[in-house]
């Protein structure tokens, strides 16, 4: 599968123009949380085995963007993935071992934690006490960052949906191996179960609740 730098501000605007429905993001309101799917040095350093091109870029904007839901007071729940001897590992022929390095969080995210689970499958939800976790809060809306888009970030939003929250997938939140993977998310997503504003306008809606 091709990689590429993708993620620039160009790439932000042109799917913003296709895809982002201000109607629907005005349907959101309540509980907040913010999901940080797998932001693991795996993907996100360059000696990583699944590096993405784009990863520089992209942790600038997230930092960014968990800086300020902090001091909003929204929490962030990170995932960490890793798998052994499953579908996963049969499928890419690998394994990501919880105790190596390589799966451990990036420290840009890391500090913005208020929580940390461990999955072994692309949803999130699968095998986890994510939901609880959201459930106990009151929470009824998730905004899914992380990595990598076509992946585990749209699996764990599907089901997000499914299991009655409203969904928030931003733009320029995610990230993963090129724009194709990216739009082709963000089509579905746009079309059937979840919001895609940017980063940028996300933050503005959220100073208005």
């Amino acid at each position: 599968m091709k990689k590429e730098n993708y993620f620039t501000p160009e790439f932000t605007m042109a799917m913003e123009k296709r895809y982002f429905r201000e109607r629907k993001l005005k349907k959101i309101n309540g509980d907040i949380a913010i999901l940080g799917i797998d932001m693991q040095k795996h993907f996100l350093v360059q000696w990583g085995k699944a590096y993405l091109p784009s990863s520089r870029n992209f942790l600038t904007s997230i930092e960014k963007f968990y800086e300020f839901t902090k001091e909003s007071g929204i929490k962030i729940i990170l995932t960490k993935h890793c798998h052994a001897g499953n579908n996963l590992a049969r499928w890419w022929d690998d394994e990501m071992l919880c105790d190596d390095k390589s799966t451990e969080i990036v420290d840009e995210i890391k500090k913005f934690g208020d929580v940390i689970i461990e999955k072994n499958t692309y949803n999130a939800f699968i095998g986890t006490n994510l939901e609880g976790a959201l459930k106990k809060e009151g929470v009824n809306t998730v905004i899914i960052t992380g990595v990598m888009t076509h992946l585990c970030c749209e699996t764990t939003a599907r089901d997000a949906f499914n299991r009655g929250f409203s969904v928030v997938f931003p733009i320029d939140g995610t990230l993963t191996q090129n724009a194709e993977l990216h739009e082709c998310s963000l089509r579905a997503i746009s079309h059937g179960f979840g919001v895609t504003p940017t980063l940028s306008y996300l933050m503005k809606y959220l100073r208005k609740l």
